[in-house]
């Protein structure tokens, strides 16, 4: 069972879509402010996910009415705002903003503007910061091993917009440059 999300100018983080990662993955994160109607979106699209999870696995594991901070916990899906694990707050750069991974196991479709397929590998097309439309699947599981149960997300395309201030320094340290991402584009 899967629900597709389709998050509109959003930002991107760490691309490897078209080259894997460290871990062998086709990876990208995602920024999603939360005043915008991406954020809208998601949360949606996590409520209608949860509803049918709660159909197939049972209220026992999806209950009814969850709470929106147990909707991103279910998704592994940072709130900014919020605190790590051990209880520090997190890094400035995602204030504002819900964080979060996708991978595939295959290079991910990346198109320009125009749906022209575009070189994923290429760091001047495709790098942290950029201003992106992003494809995502949610699926549900119940890992009844490890009594675990939430939602895995899988990539599925980026549009690249064009635009977008890189926000990694040499050090690897974001720039103040995400303060200026309150404001979506339409």
């Amino acid at each position: 069972m899967g629900t597709t999300v389709k998050l509109r100018n959003v930002r991107i983080t760490f691309p490897h879509i078209g080259v894997p990662d460290r871990f062998g993955k086709y990876s990208v994160g995602v920024l999603v402010t939360k005043d915008s109607p991406a954020h809208k979106m998601l949360m949606q699209r996590l409520r209608e996910a949860w509803a049918a999870a709660s159909d197939t696995y049972g209220r026992a594991l999806f209950e009814p009415n969850p709470t929106n901070a147990r909707l991103l916990r279910a998704a592994y899906i940072k709130d900014g705002d919020g605190e790590d694990a051990k209880g520090r707050p997190l890094p400035e750069w995602m204030r504002g903003c819900l964080q979060f991974g996708l991978a595939s196991s295959k290079p991910g479709v990346v198109v320009d503007a125009n749906l022209e397929p575009i070189s994923p590998s290429d760091p001047d097309l495709l790098y942290t910061g950029q201003l992106c439309h992003v494809s995502l699947d949610l699926v549900a599981f119940n890992n009844q091993e490890s009594h675990n149960s939430g939602f895995s997300r899988y990539l599925r395309s980026v549009v690249v917009l064009g635009g977008g201030e890189k926000i990694i320094t040499q050090s690897g340290q974001f720039t103040d440059a995400v303060e200026e991402w309150s404001e979506e584009e339409e």
